[in-house]
């Protein structure tokens, strides 16, 4: 490897490496990056060719992936393909999220996803999907648009019901109207 070809590679690694993720585990990983082809110029890495990268729960695979730094800190990850897809699993206790669009823009300060153009986030089980689709993982929100094309310009959902905590499955299954249970320390008894 040449000299400048690893440089490239370092600076490289060192753009990638500040991005912040929501698992504390995940800063700690390894980057793994891989494409056909990669430049850095005016602040950016631009990986073009099966783009595959990782750091801990963190996956992105693309066509193309744009890395855009400020002062050393990556502020913003945009990966397209056809689709191009996002997986990170945002709490220890929580399922993973997984998105898919042509074009995927991740601003890690906002901790926000945009999708564009035919796109999917699904977690937990449920399900939306339409021409754009926000996630903002810091508020738990999002927000969805069907588009403009006349035949398929509708948000679609599916939604999972809320898991019921066992004390509360309990309650609910004693009739609202039983008599109370009879005591064992009757007069009778004694």
């Amino acid at each position: 490897m040449t000299l400048s070809k690893a440089a490239l590679v370092t600076t490289l690694l060192l753009g990638v490496s500040s991005i912040a993720l929501s698992l504390p585990e995940d800063r700690k990983q390894a980057i793994n990056l891989s494409s056909d082809r990669a430049i850095y110029e005016n602040n950016q890495g631009v990986y073009i060719g099966n783009v595959s990268m990782s750091q801990g729960s963190l996956k992105i695979t693309a066509d193309k992936l744009t890395i855009i730094e400020a002062n050393r800190k990556v502020e913003k990850v945009i990966a397209e393909g056809s689709p191009a897809y996002f997986e990170q699993q945002p709490r220890a206790n929580e399922g993973v999220v997984i998105a898919s669009a042509q074009r995927i823009e991740y601003s890690l300060k906002q901790e926000e996803i945009l999708l564009q153009r035919n796109a999917s986030i699904t977690h937990q089980g449920s399900k939306i999907s339409g021409d754009r689709v926000v996630y903002s993982g810091r508020k738990q929100m999002v927000v969805a648009d069907g588009g403009t094309d006349e035949k398929e310009h509708r948000v679609k959902m599916t939604l999972q019901p809320q898991a019921i905590p066992d004390s509360e499955t309990a309650a609910d299954d004693k009739p609202a109207n039983s008599p109370p249970a009879e005591s064992t320390n009757s007069e009778e008894s004694r």
